[in-house]
């Protein structure tokens, strides 16, 4: 940590030893800082720190998880993130009192590891395989309780792979793979059926654009045109 005048201090040594504990996605949730980290016993889980005590293993999970990417985000006051327990990669939430539960197993008897979990329109979004049409969006209302495909943008079994969600406008933007375009930017008015904003990089090349970011009211990225680079 690093208080902006002092030099910066480890916090806690979570693996000791020559290993590391790789903390990372920290999150702020309930006043506590919630991150996932390394421990030479149980592998990656969910720890939280609440800024005196040392940090802890937040109880009842023991994933091993080998899903890559948790994506911590906090939706509708709880914690929701990605964990591996036997059914593979799914959507996990933690309320900050009970043990962690799934909240569907989106893929049964696979993973449907979920990624770039973003709030929109007091919904959760995110990118997830549910087995028969790829990597496609998907969002999450706890009132339907369950999760639910928003588009098969990409018709067939690839899927078009939705990748860096980013809220601006009142819109949900991100990139997807639709030929013949290639990987474009999309966007989503939370109605209709998402819409390619521009072919930035004409015909079945993709512009891949990426790191979504909204600066001074208008949306940033790096992108491909062809030309530029």
């Amino acid at each position: 940590k690093y208080d902006g005048t002092n030099a910066p201090s480890m916090v806690a040594n979570i693996n000791p030893g020559s290993g590391s504990g790789y903390p990372n996605y920290l999150t702020v949730f309930n006043y506590e800082l919630y991150f996932i980290a390394y421990d030479v016993t149980y592998g990656n889980e969910l720890w939280n720190y609440d800024g005196t005590n040392a940090p802890s293993m937040v109880g009842g999970m023991n994933t091993q998880s080998g899903c890559g990417n948790p994506y911590l985000t906090v939706f509708n006051n709880e914690l929701y993130f990605i964990a591996e327990v036997g059914s593979g990669c799914e959507l996990w939430n933690y309320d900050g009192t009970n043990a962690p539960s799934m909240v569907a197993d989106i893929n049964p008897g696979g993973s449907s590891s979920p990624g770039y979990l973003t709030v929109f329109n007091n919904e959760l979004y995110f990118r997830a395989n549910g087995g028969t049409y790829g990597y496609e969006l998907w969002k999450y209302n706890v009132t339907t309780n369950a999760p639910s495909m928003v588009a098969n943008i990409y018709p067939g079994t690839s899927g078009s792979s939705p990748h860096d969600l980013t809220v601006f406008n009142n819109e949900l933007y991100f990139r997807a793979n639709y030929p013949p375009n290639g990987y474009e930017l999309w966007k989503y008015d939370g109605t209709n059926f998402p819409s390619m904003v521009a072919d930035i990089n004409p015909g079945s090349s993709s512009s891949s654009p990426n790191s979504l970011t909204v600066f001074n009211n208008e949306l940033y990225f790096s992108a491909n045109d062809g030309t530029n680079g």
